[in-house]
């Protein structure tokens, strides 16, 4: 199974045709304008807090990959105030604040993010990740070794 996920992110497919999943699939591939116009689509399409936080998420990460730190926030803080309970969010402001060197905090949201949503895999990884540049090795070791298990069931469903 993991060989076919594998195969998928290599040969190019058609784009799936719901905005959100479009858009990540624009993300995988590098076409940002693209990304941020079905992103865009799943805002306008969004039916709750949720999916405005999702939506959000997302366009705050093709923010943050056109270096537009100032827009990513903005679109974090818009995301967390729809719904502030969103796992993506908070992980990927801890995904900031890793990048700013202010690795403690980092942790701080990971986990927070893991008590939200003790599910969401991405927590899990960049904890690990953030624990290992904190030195924690072991510990490190086990989160990630969580991520893993966590992609793998979930590349499964």
């Amino acid at each position: 199974m993991a060989f076919f996920d594998r195969m998928r992110r290599l040969v190019p497919g058609r784009p799936p045709s719901e905005p959100l999943a479009r858009g990540v699939h624009h993300l995988d591939h590098g076409r940002l304008d693209a990304a941020e116009s079905a992103f865009g689509e799943a805002l306008a399409r969004a039916e709750g807090p949720r999916d405005v936080a999702l939506a959000r998420n997302k366009l705050a990460i093709v923010a943050i990959r056109r270096s537009d730190r100032e827009r990513a926030v903005e679109e974090l803080i818009t995301a967390l105030e729809a719904e502030p309970r969103s796992a993506a969010a908070i992980t990927t402001l801890g995904n900031l604040l890793l990048e700013d060197g202010a690795i403690a905090q980092a942790i701080v949201h990971y986990e927070a993010a893991i008590r939200i949503d003790d599910g969401y895999g991405p927590a899990y990884h960049n904890l690990g990740v953030a624990l290992h540049r904190s030195g924690r090795r072991g510990e490190a070791v086990r989160m990630l070794r969580k991520a893993t298990r966590l992609e793998g069931r979930n590349s499964r469903s």
